[in-house]
């Protein structure tokens, strides 16, 4: 199939992004995170999982259901800004960790090894929206009747201006920019720069907006920013952004109904891979400056209890030893 339009360009692209991005939690400035209670269905390569999570003074139970079917009973405790614990299934345990993201929850599934520990090595994740989510049209997948508005990118726009711009968006649209993370990352990083040189009041309406689900504050942000803009690989941020940016208008266009329904399935197919991959802004920045060989991007972001890289050099960071039922 030939993609319409400038999308075609970066398709290559973006297979290289699927395959250099990855989830990490971070702790940076956490903000209070909403109740994990409700149903939460998997969608994309998640698709048939699901989660069902009731959430009382810190302690989540529930149900975990796998892609394959199979049925974990779910027994934990909230963690920061995630949860953890045990999953049960036929008397044999094993690990879960989930965290908050902007369609609903990234869950990891733990198995245990000979001794009864966590293996990531072999952790599987899943991407999970709350049933209350219209997935399918923000993937781009289920165009809608033509409305009003188009996306707005707020380029060519710094300090008060991008502000004042960006907190006049209209919500559906700021949400649905917040899904593309590098887009997010791009509006939010340049927000607190503005911030930290004072060109921007830290309590404008925009600066609130733009960090709500970033876990992290102005100041941690803007000075990863700067590693990563100083570091010599910003250029593979700056592609990774326009690949997003793309999707996003064609998204957009899709949601108002002005794009036919083969060009929505391909975007709606691609967004559904980025979306599985979200990032906050301050581990995105922290990623492009040790990538580009400062040696301090990472540095500045720390870790919670158990990455969700799963495998990928998590292997030495073990999951403590959940059993809140004692």
């Amino acid at each position: 199939m030939i993609l319409p339009g400038p999308l075609a360009r970066y398709v290559a692209a973006l297979a290289a992004i699927l395959v250099a991005t990855g989830l990490s939690s971070t702790r940076l400035a956490a903000q209070p995170v909403a109740d994990f209670s409700g149903r939460y269905v998997g969608f994309a390569l998640s698709e048939g999982a699901v989660a069902s999570i009731a959430e009382d003074n810190g302690r989540v139970v529930g149900q975990y259901t796998d892609s394959d079917g199979r049925v974990y009973a779910l027994n934990g405790q909230r963690v920061g800004e995630g949860a953890q614990g045990l999953l049960e299934r036929d008397g044999k345990k094993s690990f879960f960790r989930f965290e908050t993201r902007p369609l609903g929850i990234q869950f990891l599934y733990i198995p245990s090894n000979d001794l009864g520990r966590p293996d990531l090595g072999k952790a599987l994740q899943s991407a999970l929206a709350r049933d209350s989510v219209d997935v399918e049209t923000l993937l781009g997948q289920a165009p809608r009747p033509a409305s009003e508005g188009a996306v707005v990118l707020l380029e060519g726009t710094e300090g008060g201006e991008l502000a004042t711009q960006y907190a006049e968006l209209p919500p559906r649209e700021r949400e649905l920019i917040r899904l593309f993370d590098h887009v997010q990352a791009h509006l939010t990083g340049r927000l607190c720069t503005a911030v930290e040189a004072g060109a921007l009041a830290e309590s404008h309406k925009a600066v609130s907006l733009a960090l709500e689900r970033q876990q992290a504050g102005c100041s941690a942000i803007a000075t990863l920013r700067d590693r990563a803009t100083a570091s010599g690989n910003y250029d593979a941020f700056e592609t990774r952004l326009a690949v997003q940016q793309e999707l996003l208008t064609t998204t957009m266009a899709c949601d108002r109904g002005a794009n036919d329904a083969e060009t929505c399935q391909t975007a709606g197919a691609m967004n559904a891979a980025m979306f599985e991959q979200w990032r906050r802004a301050a581990v995105i920045y922290a990623e492009v400056a040790d990538q580009g060989g400062t040696g301090q991007g990472t540095d500045a972001v720390s870790t919670g209890p158990v990455s969700l890289r799963g495998g990928a050099g998590g292997g030495s960071v073990p999951l403590p030893d959940a059993r809140p039922d004692q």
